[in-house]
């Protein structure tokens, strides 16, 4: 676990460079947090024990997690421009809206592959 949080550690350093702490306001998105941590959280706990995901004996729960992170990444990232499209601000405020809805997408790879994938490699290796 300590590994992925340098991973984090470097993503927010390497935003702050390239954008400074402006660059973080499209990662400011409460409700593509909520959606894609909880989200998957709860699909996982409708497929799987709650038991079994607190303290999996193998890596399907958390396959199966990683998989739906990013299934709703992209849903999230989706409901947000269908939003944003229909509400139709003006031109300018249009693309730092679309920038905040590719939050969801980030957060559902983020989980994904820097959280899940790695914790469910090791379990797999135990088998």
């Amino acid at each position: 676990m300590v590994k992925q949080l340098f991973i984090l550690i470097l993503i927010g350093i390497s935003i702050c460079l390239s954008g400074g702490t402006y660059g973080l306001g499209p990662f400011l998105h409460a409700e593509a947090v909520l959606l894609v941590f909880g989200g998957t959280f709860l699909l996982t706990w409708a497929a799987y024990p709650l038991k079994e995901i607190l303290h999996p004996s193998g890596p399907a729960p958390l396959v199966y997690a990683g998989g739906s992170a990013i299934g709703l990444g992209v849903l999230v990232t989706l409901l947000d421009l269908m939003v944003e499209f229909w509400v139709g601000p003006g031109t300018a405020e249009l693309t730092r809206r679309f920038a905040a809805a590719l939050a969801g997408l980030f957060y559902g790879f983020l989980l994904s592959k820097v959280i899940i994938a790695p914790i469910a490699a090791r379990l797999a290796v135990r088998e």
